[in-house]
C-alpha cells in the first residue's frame, strides 16, 4: 500500500509541479485582479518617546498623516488605530531638533512616507518657579454693601513646566466674580500663567491650579469721596510747588462711625532727594483700618525749586 502511494505521487511528478506553479500563478493573477494594490493614507496620533530624564518634550504636531499603499481590502480591515507614529528622542540633548517620524503598521502595507517629513522638537528642562499669586475683581455688588475683606488660602503658587515656557511667566491671577453677590461668600478660583503681554502661557502648570477665596461683604455701609494729600518733603533750603495727585480724590467706603471722621487720606511719608528738580513717583496710601477704597496708590508729581534768600539773613 505504502508503495503504490509513492508510486501514484511520484509518476509524472515534473507534470505535476509545473501545473502547481501554474496555478499559483494564475490564483496571484486573479487576486490581483479582484483586490488591486491602491495608495490610501492615515492620521494618526504622534507619540514621544525616549525623552530623557528630567527633560519635557514640546511639540507642536499632534497627529502625522501616513501615505501607504496595500491591497484594497486591507483599507477596509485596518483602521487608524492599527497604525502607530512616535519620535524616539533617545540620546538627545536638550535643544531643538528636527526628528524623522517613525511608523509602525500592520504587515501587507508598504510606507510610502509621512506628512510633515520630520517634526520639530524642543527639549526642555522641567524645572518650578514659585510666584506670589493676584487677585483681579470683576463685577460689581450692592450699591449699599461693600467689600469689607478679601482673604485667600494660600499666597504664592509654583509653576512647573519647561525652563523656556516657566520663565515667560510675568505672573499668576485668579478672577473675583462679585456679580449677583449680596452677602459674603467663598469660591474656588482657577489660577492662570501670563506673560508680560496678558497672554495665557501653554505646556505649564499652576499648582495648586485652583485656590480658595473669601470674600466678606457688609451690608448697610457709608461710601464718601475725599481728598489725597500726598507726604512729601523736600531737602533743606529747597521747597515743593505744583504738587498734583492722580487721582486727587478716592472713594472710601466703611462703617459710618469710622467713615464719618475722616476727610482726607494721606500718601505714605516720602523724602525727595536733593538736587531732584522734577519728582514723579507712586506713593501708597495710608488707609485706616476699617475703611476699604479701589485705590492703594496714588501719582504724585512736583517741582522742587530753593527757597528764595530773605536779604539781612
Amino acid at each position: 500500500m505504502k508503495k503504490q502511494l509513492v508510486e501514484m505521487f511520484s509518476h509524472n511528478l515534473l507534470k505535476k509541479l509545473i501545473a502547481l506553479i501554474v496555478a499559483f500563478i494564475m490564483w496571484v493573477l486573479v487576486m490581483a485582479d479582484q483586490d488591486p494594490a491602491i495608495n490610501g493614507s492615515y492620521t494618526v496620533p504622534l507619540t514621544i518617546s525616549n525623552a530623557p530624564y528630567e527633560m519635557i518634550a514640546v511639540c507642536d504636531e499632534k497627529v502625522i498623516k501616513i501615505e501607504t499603499r496595500a491591497p484594497r481590502s486591507y483599507f477596509v480591515k485596518y483602521d487608524a488605530n492599527a497604525f502607530r507614529v512616535y519620535a524616539n528622542l533617545d540620546g538627545l540633548e536638550e535643544g531643538n531638533h528636527k526628528i524623522m517620524p517613525q511608523v509602525v503598521m500592520p504587515q501587507g502595507f508598504e510606507l510610502l512616507g509621512t506628512f510633515p517629513e520630520k517634526v520639530d522638537v524642543k527639549l526642555d528642562p522641567l524645572i518650578e518657579l514659585q510666584m506670589p499669586l493676584e487677585l483681579t475683581i470683576s463685577g460689581s455688588i450692592d450699591p449699599n454693601s461693600a467689600i469689607k475683606g478679601i482673604s485667600q488660602s494660600m499666597e504664592f503658587v509654583t509653576v512647573v513646566g519647561p525652563k523656556s515656557f516657566v520663565e515667560q511667566t510675568a505672573k499668576i491671577y485668579g478672577n473675583v466674580n462679585l456679580t449677583g453677590n449680596t452677602s459674603s461668600f467663598e469660591m474656588q478660583i482657577p489660577m492662570r500663567a501670563v506673560d508680560d503681554k496678558g497672554n495665557i502661557i501653554p505646556n505649564v502648570r499652576v499648582v495648586p491650579s485652583v485656590v480658595t477665596v473669601s470674600i466678606d461683604i457688609e451690608n448697610g455701609i457709608k461710601k464718601k469721596i475725599v481728598p489725597v494729600i500726598p507726604e512729601l518733603t523736600a531737602p533743606e533750603g529747597w521747597e515743593l510747588t505744583k504738587i498734583n495727585v492722580e487721582p486727587a480724590q478716592i472713594e472710601i467706603s466703611g462703617s459710618e462711625s469710622i467713615v464719618n471722621s475722616i476727610v482726607t487720606i494721606k500718601t505714605e511719608p516720602f523724602a525727595v532727594q536733593t538736587g531732584q528738580r522734577i519728582f514723579k513717583g507712586t506713593l501708597g496710601l495710608v488707609v485706616p483700618e476699617g475703611v476699604l477704597t479701589k485705590f492703594s496708590e496714588v501719582t504724585v508729581s512736583a517741582e522742587v525749586i530753593r527757597k528764595p534768600v530773605m536779604r539781612g539773613e
